[in-house]
């Protein structure tokens, strides 16, 4: 889904689901970008510190690798959003075109039911860092604020999955199929 696409009129519920996503996306752009600028900028801060002075900034390439890494994994929801994420189109020919409407639904909700599942372990995963109080061991900052991005990540294409099916006129032509 981009931000230009304009939301079927095909119910009131279909108008305010496409309104949800729609910010979502835009607020998991707009994370990704910042994200970006940030690695860029302690990267950048780094390589001139280090010329200038001839040491580096301190933290600096930690920070470049967390704000990339949250930006990837917020690449996640952005990539089902887009409709450009990979997808197993083996068995595509072998349902009669009179089902593929009721075979998206159901690849949505397989889709669905794995981000849950994943969520759940991902909740599992981010609790257990906390609850140990593990940090970064030359910054020495908590991590599992950063890696809640995982839990996000899950949840926010597991919403959207949810929508497609319920939805299907919001959910995004393929990218491959849109070339």
């Amino acid at each position: 889904m981009t931000a230009d696409q304009n939301a079927p009129a095909s119910s009131p519920a279909a108008v305010v689901a496409h309104r949800l996503l729609s910010a979502i996306f835009k607020l998991e752009c707009s994370i990704a970008v910042v994200s970006l600028c940030l690695s860029a900028g302690a990267l950048i801060a780094d390589i001139i510190t280090r010329e200038l002075f001839q040491f580096g900034l301190f933290g600096a390439l930690r920070v470049a690798v967390y704000s990339t890494a949250v930006a990837a994994l917020i690449g996640f929801p952005i990539a089902i959003a887009t409709g450009s994420h990979i997808r197993v189109s083996t068995l595509d020919g072998l349902v009669p075109e009179r089902w593929q409407a009721a075979q998206g639904r159901v690849a949505n909700i397989v889709s669905a039911a794995i981000c849950l599942f994943f969520v759940y372990w991902a909740v599992f995963y981010v609790s257990q860092t906390r609850d140990f109080g593990e940090t970064d061991p030359s910054l020495g900052i908590v991590v599992w604020p950063i890696q809640s991005v995982l839990i996000w990540m899950f949840l926010s294409g597991a919403v959207r999955y949810i929508t497609y099916a319920l939805f299907p006129a919001l959910q995004p032509q393929e990218a491959e199929a849109a070339a």
